[in-house]
C-alpha cells in the first residue's frame, strides 16, 4: 500500500516514517507538515492510506478531509484521545485512531483494521450504491439512480433523475473507483450509465433529454458494451 504521512510536528513525521518502512506492505511516498501541502500531494497523487495528524495549523485534518473527495482510506494520529470520536465520525473512510507516540503494536493493530476495510470493499463493483461527499456530507446514491457523471472545472457532478450533487474531484479518480459493468467514460468529461442510454448517434448519446458527446477514442467500447444485434 502507498501511504501519506501529514503532520504539522517533524518528530512525529519521522517516527512514523520509520516505523512505517519496517512494514513489507507498506510504502510512504510522501510527508507533508500540513494540510495544505497534503491537499496539493493528493491532487496529483494516487495513494491507499493516509496518516492524517488532527491537529495543524491553517488547515485541521477534520477540515482536511472535509475539503477534498480525493482521499483514501485514513488514520487519524493525534496526542488528545478526544479526537477518537470525532474520527468515528467519518468512519465510511476513518478506520482508526493512534494516539501519539506511535508504536509498532498500535500501528500493527491499526493496519490489520485497514486490511479488513480493504477486504470488504473488493466487493464493492457487486454493490448498488455509492457514497459521495456533498456539502459535509455523506450523501448515498443507488447506481441505478444515476444517470452519468460530468466534469465540471474542477468539479464531478452527479446528476440523478432528481437530484444533482457536485463534489470536489477529477472524473479521472473518479472512472477508477466506480468499477462497474454499468458505466463507462464515453468522453473525457463524461461516464455514463449504460442502461440509461435511449439513443445513440454517431458521436453523441441520449440519456434523460441530455445530450452528452461521444469521443472517438471511446466509440468502439462503447458500441462493445452495448452488443447491438
Amino acid at each position: 500500500m502507498k501511504c501519506l504521512i501529514v503532520d504539522d510536528d517533524k518528530l512525529s513525521r519521522v517516527s512514523l516514517e520509520r516505523l512505517c518502512q519496517k512494514m513489507d506492505n507498506l510504502t510512504v511516498v510522501g510527508t507533508c507538515a500540513n494540510g495544505l501541502e497534503a491537499l496539493e500531494f493528493l491532487s496529483a497523487n494516487k495513494i491507499d492510506l493516509l496518516f492524517l495528524d488532527v491537529e495543524m495549523p491553517e488547515l485541521t485534518g477534520v477540515e482536511l478531509l472535509q475539503s477534498t473527495s480525493q482521499l483514501p482510506l485514513i488514520i487519524f494520529i493525534s496526542s488528545k484521545k478526544e479526537y477518537a470520536v470525532e474520527a468515528f465520525e467519518y468512519k465510511e473512510l476513518v478506520v482508526d485512531y493512534i494516539p501519539k507516540p506511535a508504536t509498532m503494536p498500535r500501528l500493527l493493530k491499526a493496519l490489520e483494521r485497514v486490511k479488513q476495510k480493504l477486504n470488504s470493499n473488493e466487493s464493492t463493483q457487486t454493490k448498488d450504491y455509492i457514497f459521495v461527499r456533498s456539502d459535509g456530507r455523506f450523501v448515498r446514491i443507488k447506481l441505478d439512480d444515476l444517470l452519468y457523471v460530468e466534469n465540471v472545472g474542477d468539479y464531478v457532478l452527479f446528476k440523478t433523475h432528481e437530484e444533482k450533487h457536485l463534489v470536489h474531484g477529477t472524473l479521472k479518480n473518479i472512472a477508477e473507483k466506480l468499477q462497474h459493468p454499468n458505466f463507462l467514460k464515453v468522453h473525457r468529461s463524461f461516464i455514463v450509465n449504460l442502461s440509461k442510454i435511449v439513443d445513440i448517434q454517431d458521436n453523441s448519446v441520449l440519456i434523460d433529454k441530455k445530450i452528452i458527446p461521444v469521443s472517438r477514442a471511446h466509440r468502439n467500447a462503447l458500441i462493445d458494451k452495448i452488443d447491438p444485434f
